[in-house]
């Protein structure tokens, strides 16, 4: 953790800049992925509320329900709502992991914000990041840190290029561990962003927020949007 905090006063002194680009407000989700699409000339339908077919040169390719897109499969989801099987998938790939709770609901916590005990020593204190994985890659890594300026409240730090690259294969083969699964959230906490020795697996998130890696607090953060649209392009043409 102290390894994390180190880096925030350059952080701030850069971010005037990086805030300065952004669009106010900042775009949901859906927004998000519907700009990423468009980009491509990916046409979204709407069926029902909350139910959307992508169409690409007249032919389906995709869609979106209950806050995910067709890179996530049902039997991913009732997975990822049982603890247990979790745990068996990540043992039987060999990912180390901490997943501890035997209430899906509790799993399910988002894990932003966070608030942190004043009384912990950061120095000792392992980060906590959320890798949001597209098929193979880690797309973006945000670490959590406490805001020492605003009580217990978090920040959100842009730290994809500043991680090892065990942290982020640490992250895909947790991804990769529950069948259809081929994008979503991946929470860890690990010792140093020097290394993924000692890191874990502590949460999967299908339906997390990427908002918080195209415009996390401090860092110029990361298309994950686009690189879901790719994503489906790819898959479509398999």
């Amino acid at each position: 953790m102290l390894q994390l905090l180190s880096l925030l006063e350059s952080l701030r002194a850069r971010q005037a800049q990086i805030d300065a680009a952004r669009p106010t407000p900042l775009p949901s989700d859906s927004q998000l992925l519907a700009d990423a699409l468009a980009n491509r000339h990916i046409t979204a339908k709407r069926i029902t509320e909350g139910r959307w077919i992508f169409e690409f040169r007249g032919n389906v390719i995709g869609g979106f329900a209950n806050r995910v897109t067709t890179l996530v499969s049902a039997h991913s989801r009732r997975l990822l709502r049982d603890p247990a099987q979790l745990r068996a998938h990540l043992d039987l790939m060999e990912v180390p992991h901490a997943i501890e709770h035997d209430d899906a609901s509790e799993q399910l916590q988002p894990m932003l914000p966070l608030e942190f005990d004043e009384t912990d020593d950061n120095d000792d204190h392992p980060a906590l990041l959320q890798a949001y994985c597209v098929g193979k890659e880690a797309v973006s890594v945000i670490a959590v840190v406490p805001d020492s300026g605003e009580g217990k409240k978090s920040l959100t730090v842009d730290v994809t290029d500043r991680v090892d690259e065990g942290i982020a294969q640490l992250a895909v083969s947790g991804m990769s561990s529950v069948p259809g699964l081929l994008a979503g959230a991946v929470n860890l906490k690990v010792r140093s962003l020097d290394t993924g020795d000692g890191g874990v697996v502590i949460g999967i998130d299908e339906t997390a927020s990427t908002v918080p890696h195209h415009y996390p607090n401090l860092g110029r953060g990361r298309a994950v949007a686009d690189a879901v649209a790719e994503h489906i392009l790819f898959t479509a043409a398999l």
